[in-house]
């Protein structure tokens, strides 16, 4: 059966024989055929993977945003009612919100808060570029029980930090953020404030809120540690080149407390530099794993512009590393049990900046196991795609947001939107470039068993949020459990 799946799966790529001119790709099939009768003998244990099965996702829930129409989107458990809650906000100047909404499960308006003159995001850096995400988030930072909104707000014409209470919006704490005008002055492009969520002094210690901007090479890099009165911890200056778009936290070296990789550069606890990988440009993207046997988790770092990408081990050596020909511009780098008949955890990178072009490789060494593209635009703007737990908690795919469908490490569909496309494209008015993007998710468990449900938004045009599971689920909602995908959130937009 392995070697008749085997020929049939071989004229596609040689051309099928349709007339005279055509006679030299059916000679060149029959003669790789023969090759492969060949190699079929001398290694019959050769594996091929049973067609995937593609599933039209469910509708579960549609909230109606039209009111607060092109704004980003935060989730959490605003109430306390253990539903899953939604924080709307739209950038002012220097990428810093000016007007937010709280919104419940059923789309009802909590309150509001900042200029309502504010009906779009204001653009910012060198080109007037649209909007990325600001620092937004819902998390319970003074461990009180309830959650806190964490947000920087526009106001006297410079950026405060606040936290809000979740119910009511009533302010409990409000400083001057530490990412000031001085921080974000200077000729500034693709300017990205993040907040982060760590707990820098042990699991069971008070979480505190890490701070960091960056502006894709163009003006020093600043990052800071608060804790829930938003009293600074400690502070890190440092090169232009030293933190990116997509840090994330995690404990690195098995101490117990979170560190922080910021692009290039890893911070410890206490916010002494552990290490810096010195390169050309920012990293575009982090992510931290264990893949490899030597001793703490991995850092992973996708390089902008000139790539490359790398692995690295808790002390700051190369374990693997794709050369800038393997990735000339790393967009993203995501990890997963991408194949689930490979053994070990996958990496996935968007290799290639700005467009639809994927590799999957082995997590432990970097070899290359697939590669694929955007089926629907391979010039379509990528960003961002976001790993879901689609099939269940072990296996893990990728959300394409040009494609609008989930995709394993060989880039086969596992689920597709199908028959809700109208209403995707009706209520989320999606595109296909920066200005104008495709659609983004996040993935949450909120309903039947341990799988994830993908929320689906739009942060520039969209009217609605949609939540959408399995086709086999049960659609019961469960009791919202605070996810670090959802407070610490892996995505510009």
């Amino acid at each position: 059966m392995m070697f008749l799946r085997l020929i049939f799966r071989i004229p596609w790529y040689f051309g099928q024989p349709t007339g005279a001119n055509d006679m030299k790709n059916f000679g060149k099939y029959i003669f790789f055929l023969h090759l492969t009768f060949i190699a079929f003998n001398a290694s019959a244990d050769i594996h091929f993977p049973e067609p995937v099965t593609q599933q039209q996702m469910k509708l579960w829930k549609q909230i109606n945003i039209s009111r607060y129409r092109g704004s980003f989107v935060c989730l959490g458990d605003l109430t306390g009612d253990g539903r899953v809650d939604f924080l709307l906000f739209r950038q002012g100047p220097m990428t810093t919100p000016a007007f937010i909404a709280a919104v419940d499960h059923d789309g009802k308006t909590l309150w509001e808060i900042g200029n309502h003159n504010f009906k779009k995001h204001q653009t910012d850096g060198l080109g007037n570029e649209p909007a990325l995400r600001g620092i937004a988030l819902i998390y319970d930072i003074n461990q009180d029980g309830k959650a806190e909104v964490i947000t920087e707000i526009w106001q006297d014409n410079k950026p405060w930090l606040y936290i809000l209470e979740g119910t009511t919006g009533k302010i409990i704490q409000k400083k001057e953020s530490p990412l000031n005008l001085n921080v974000r002055s200077g000729r500034r492009s693709r300017c990205h404030p993040v907040g982060r969520i760590a707990f820098l002094e042990g699991k069971n210690k008070k979480p505190a809120l890490v701070l960091k901007y960056g502006a894709s090479n163009f003006v020093p890099c600043y990052a800071a540690a608060l804790d829930a009165k938003l009293d600074i911890l400690w502070e890190i200056n440092s090169s232009k080149h030293s933190m990116g778009h997509i840090p994330t936290v995690g404990d690195v070296d098995d101490d117990g407390c979170d560190e922080i990789i910021l692009g290039t550069l890893l911070a410890d606890n206490d916010g002494k530099t552990l290490w810096e990988k010195k390169v050309d440009q920012h990293a575009d993207c982090t992510e931290i794993a264990n893949l490899h046997p030597t001793p703490g988790q991995e850092v992973l770092i996708s390089v902008c512009n000139t790539g490359p990408a790398y692995c690295m081990s808790a002390r700051g050596d190369i374990l693997w590393e794709k050369t800038r020909k393997e990735v000339p511009h790393g967009q993203g780098i995501w990890v997963g049990n991408f194949i689930a008949d490979q053994p070990g955890l996958e990496v996935i990178i968007l290799r290639s900046g700005h467009v639809g072009d994927f590799i999957t490789l082995r997590g432990k060494d970097g070899k290359q196991l697939a590669a694929f593209q955007h089926r629907k635009n391979y010039k379509g703007y990528p960003d961002f795609p976001c790993v879901v737990n689609w099939m269940n908690s072990d296996e893990q795919s990728l959300w394409i947001p040009i494609d609008r469908s989930l995709v394993d490490g060989r880039g086969n569909v596992i689920a597709h939107l199908g028959d809700y496309e109208t209403l995707v494209k009706d209520s989320l008015q999606w595109g296909q470039s920066k200005s104008n993007l495709a659609v983004q998710a996040f993935a949450l468990d909120l309903c039947g068993d341990r799988r994830e449900e993908l929320v689906l938004y739009q942060p520039y045009n969209g009217n609605a949020i949609l939540i959408f599971t399995q086709p086999d689920s049960d659609q019961k909602q469960k009791p919202y459990s605070p996810d670090r995908d959802a407070y610490n959130i892996r995505n510009y937009f």
